[in-house]
């Protein structure tokens, strides 16, 4: 019998007598079948013993590799269940999002903006889906870290906007007359979680939110209850 045939007969006892057991081969089916290969070697071509253990030894590395990637899938999966949890325990609480896109739906929205360092006042610019100016609102004061307001849907001329999509910018004015970018915020309740795309994406009252654009959650107040 030679090398290969012998190495076939003891893989297929092997199994025989794992039974139920995983198909796998640990540490004694690889002696087994090292032992199998010497046993059967053609004696005018004998193997080279350490050649044929150093081949042993990258079968059983490469199922060690299997069964990582296995174990990496199932933490894949269990970190997105928790994930789902955790979205899904948002529903019904606040939500300050670093987005400038919010939805309009005939009430005052609340938004806002952030200034790591202090500006001496600052302009938020509203414009709609087609990107036309509708309004602006002046901060004539020095602020800094978070700020918010709430915008009633009017433009510059305190004229009704149709409900839509909607966006904010926010500059500011340093103490040397210099022009910075402030980070846009929006204030909503979460109604709802989607799973549909690759990320979750909060549903709230201003629109659809990624969980990478949140910045802080907050549970609603008495009075927002009320």
């Amino acid at each position: 019998m030679d090398g290969v045939g012998g190495l076939q007969a003891v893989a297929a006892e092997t199994k025989a007598k794992t039974g139920n057991q995983a198909d796998t081969l640990g540490k004694d089916d690889f002696l087994n079948l090292l032992v199998t290969q010497l046993k059967n070697q053609d004696p005018l071509n004998p193997s080279d013993p350490t050649e044929f253990t150093a081949q042993l030894a990258q079968y059983s590395s490469l199922e060690q590799l299997y069964n990582i990637n296995d174990s990496l899938q199932g933490l894949q999966t269990m970190q997105d269940g928790f994930g789902r949890l955790s979205a899904l325990s948002m529903i019904g609480k606040e939500v300050i999002a670093e987005s400038g896109s919010f939805r309009y739906e005939g009430r005052p929205v609340e938004m806002g903006f952030r200034f790591e360092d202090q500006v001496q006042g600052a302009v938020v610019s509203i414009w709609n889906e087609n990107g036309r100016l509708v309004d602006q609102i002046e901060i004539a004061e020095p602020c800094s870290g978070d700020r918010f307001l709430q915008w009633d849907g009017t433009d510059q001329e305190g004229r009704d906007l149709p409900e839509g999509t909607y966006s904010l910018d926010v500059t500011g004015t340093t103490a040397e007359g210099q022009e910075t970018a402030g980070t846009p915020l929006t204030a909503s309740r979460i109604t709802g979680v989607d799973f549909s795309g690759a990320d979750h994406t909060l549903l709230t009252t201003n629109g659809s939110v990624e969980l990478a654009e949140v910045a802080k959650v907050n549970n609603p107040t008495q009075d927002d209850d009320a």
